[in-house]
């Protein structure tokens, strides 16, 4: 899937915010909250100011070419998650990236990594 290209018309939301979660490492990565609540995010907007706030869970179906296609955009420091992964110490980063790759592998069939994917989308009108 392509995070830039999610099938929704141009000016449909004034503003998007997206986090990567893991929870397995939220104390090692000094992550403050995870945006997996609806409420939650959807109070966050309305106080932020925006009206007509609604979030809903979606899920999608993706296929990577390999793992390393999938990990590029993180090597890459692609986001606030990567660049908090690009901080760790490389001896760090190469034991994510092996614990990673080794989770990710029920997902892998014949090189490629097939997964479906849920993410919670909000919008809102400012």
């Amino acid at each position: 899937m392509d995070g830039q290209a999610l099938g929704f018309a141009d000016g449909t939301f004034d503003g998007v915010i997206c986090q990567l979660r893991l929870p397995d490492h939220r104390e090692q990565l000094h992550l403050s909250f995870a945006l997996a609540d609806a409420a939650r995010v959807e109070g966050m907007l309305r106080a932020a100011g925006f009206s007509d706030v609604r979030a809903q869970r979606e899920q999608r179906d993706a296929v990577y070419e390999s793992f390393d296609r999938y990990w590029s955009p993180i090597e890459e420091g692609v986001g606030s998650m990567p660049q908090v992964y690009r901080a760790l110490p490389e001896a760090t980063r190469r034991a994510v990236r092996r614990e990673v790759k080794e989770r990710l592998s029920r997902f892998e069939t014949r090189g490629q990594l097939a997964m479906t994917l849920e993410m919670l989308i909000a919008a809102g009108r400012a």
